[in-house]
């Protein structure tokens, strides 16, 4: 064999051998950054995971706090209510205790309904603060 066909063979062989270089090299940089995909994929669906556990939790509690919070709501319209009874009938105590010349607090249950509508007064009033609280 001549050193020309010799050096023709070589370099057709080199030629060939250089885009398996090429494929081998950006082969391993698809394998890099696959991995590198996977671990965020992984990542990203345990946060999701873990989000919706906890939003779920938090629906839970929301809707309990919004249990809650309508019941408290139609209580104060009931304490209102009660209060305003309570101090109607009060006053008419008071008023017909002083055209009958007694004291009120010797009437029975009016101690017991002055107190009753200080603390449903104070209630109502320490329940209100937390109407407008939205989850």
């Amino acid at each position: 064999m001549s050193r020309e066909k010799a050096l023709k063979l070589i370099n057709e062989y080199l030629a060939k051998q250089e885009p398996q270089k090429v494929e081998l090299g950006l082969s391993d940089d698809l394998a890099k950054i696959i991995n590198k995909s996977d671990e965020i994929i992984s990542a990203i669906n345990k946060q999701s995971n873990d989000l919706s556990r906890l939003f779920k939790e938090v629906k839970d509690v929301s809707d309990d706090f919004d249990k809650i919070n309508n019941k408290r709501n139609t209580e104060i319209k009931n304490g209102k209510s009660t209060l305003q009874e309570i101090n109607s009938i009060i006053d008419k105590i008071q008023t017909q205790a002083k055209e009958l010349g007694i004291q009120p607090k010797n009437i029975p249950n009016f101690s017991k309904a002055i107190k009753s509508s200080s603390e449903l007064r104070s209630a109502a009033n320490d329940i209100q603060k937390y109407s407008d609280f939205n989850l």
